[in-house]
């Protein structure tokens, strides 16, 4: 009872101190949850800083908008990607999106333009963009581009993979040192190429990895609820999966083992094939592990009039091992999913393991 999505996805994203992804179609409910979601861990920054990463976010996300295909629309939902990482003080900020074929040669040699130049010589470009309305008329010649390499003193990083003679698919990622007095990181845009493929291959729409405090999850709940009244009108539906999303939400905060004052772990959530899928996976120690496949082995064997009177029982008498968890959100998960849950414990070190929980509503 194995679903390794969150496991892939947690060995690519382990040295992040946080991160998240969304595959699916931008619009601007996307663009806040990001926002909100970095400022989450942007609390010994400047004020200079928080905007400066926040102006970089908008403007990543704004290329999109600029450089995409004409006539976006339900044919290409599920392409776009948008990704922002912190590792160590380092921010990487990842778009992908789908353009017309006959639009690269001017985007290349925009983007070649900006990495070549000096920061003087890109301060008068910038100049002469802003005073040359002809320029500005024409997609702003660059000016975009221009801002992102003057914020961020780096060349920008991108990649056009050719899908058919009409299109093809244009990755875009630049990243920015908080602390100088830190080593920049690296991180090449072949990872966001391996995340898309992942989350594609698996149907997750939404992932994010990181401490899981109320001011990281808050706005992870706006964008997931967004979605589902987005995707399905079906208020029964919609009230399962947020059931069962705060509930996974909480048992990371709850039982993740803590780092430093951090409980983290990964969520990932998608849909396909009627049906949606709820994953979260959090670090356990060795006896939290052996204590939680028992009873997780205990209550997925029960049906659901067994599962109710479990439930009254503990309601009432209370769990014999409350350092551990009540059972009562595990016992509705279990009720709520429409398939079998998967779990899944995998060794990560010699004290602890990888805790990976899996649920399915269906239509």
């Amino acid at each position: 009872m194995n679903d390794i999505t969150n496991q892939i996805l947690f060995e690519e994203l382990a040295k992040d101190e946080i991160s998240f992804i969304y595959l699916g179609n931008f619009n601007n409910v996307v663009l806040g949850m990001a926002t909100e979601l970095i400022k989450s861990v942007q609390e010994n920054d400047s004020e200079g800083q928080k905007n400066k990463l926040s102006f970089l976010i908008i403007e990543s996300f704004q290329n999109i908008l600029r450089y995409g295909l004409s006539g976006r629309g339900n044919d290409f939902d599920s392409g776009e990607i948008f990704i922002v990482r912190k590792i160590g003080s380092t921010f990487f900020i990842t778009t992908g999106n789908f353009v017309e074929n006959n639009k690269i040669e001017a985007m290349r040699e925009k983007l070649e333009r900006v990495n070549s130049l000096s920061a003087d010589d890109l301060k008068n470009l910038y100049v002469q963009i802003l005073t040359n309305k002809q320029l500005s008329k024409q997609g702003g010649a660059g000016l975009g581009f221009v801002e992102m390499v003057r914020k961020t003193k780096e060349k920008l990083d991108f990649d056009f993979v050719k899908l058919n003679d009409e299109r093809s698919f244009f990755y875009f990622q630049l990243h920015i040192n908080m602390d100088k007095a830190q080593k920049t990181e690296e991180l090449d845009i072949s990872h966001a190429k391996k995340i898309k493929q992942v989350m594609e291959q698996n149907g997750r729409f939404i992932c994010m990895q990181g401490d899981f405090n109320s001011n990281a999850v808050n706005p992870v709940l706006q964008l997931a609820e967004t979605n589902l009244n987005d995707q399905n009108p079906d208020l029964q539906i919609q009230r399962k999966v947020y059931h069962i999303l705060v509930e996974m939400l909480q048992n990371i905060a709850k039982h993740a083992v803590e780092n430093n004052g951090r409980h983290e772990g990964l969520f990932s959530m998608g849909s396909g094939n009627g049906s949606y899928t709820i994953s979260a996976s959090n670090t356990v120690n060795n006896e939290q592990a052996d204590k939680l496949e028992k009873y997780l082995q205990k209550i997925s064997t029960k049906n659901i009039d067994e599962l109710n009177q479990y439930y009254k029982e503990i309601l009432r008498n209370g769990h014999s091992d409350r350092s551990i968890f009540s059972g009562l959100g595990l016992i509705d998960i279990v009720r709520t999913s429409s398939e079998k849950i998967k779990y899944d414990f995998t060794n990560k070190n010699q004290n602890e393991k990888l805790f990976s929980l899996t649920a399915t509503i269906n239509n």
